[in-house]
């Protein structure tokens, strides 16, 4: 029998967004945004391993979580979120239903 990884569904978001990283800002772009993490672009390199805070915009509003770069391709990061608690997953899940209010994913 196979077993099969969940991997959460993303969703297009073409957001803007920054990393902080030590006292560098990185200005960048969510083009794909997750429960778990998101996959980006931004102003300025990036190294593998590298932990900073992110912050998204979206319309006024906006939700920082601490995240790592967990790889590269070409000039897009793969980046997930380090949460330190429930209350802030909470958070991006209230966050995705402004950006994605039609989503049945997001229903629960």
């Amino acid at each position: 029998m196979r077993r099969f990884l969940y991997r959460l569904p993303r969703f297009k978001a073409e957001i803007p967004m920054d990393l902080v990283l030590g006292d560098a800002v990185i200005l960048g772009i969510c083009l794909d945004l997750s429960e778990s993490g998101l996959r980006g672009s931004f102003s300025h390199p990036v190294k593998v391993g590298a932990e900073g805070l992110i912050t998204l915009y979206h319309e006024g509003q906006s939700f920082q979580v601490q995240a790592r770069i967990d790889a590269l391709r070409t000039s897009e990061a793969r980046v997930s979120f380090r949460f330190a608690s429930e209350q802030e997953r909470q958070g991006l899940r209230v966050f995705m239903k402004s950006l994605f209010p039609d989503s049945p994913a997001l229903a629960k």
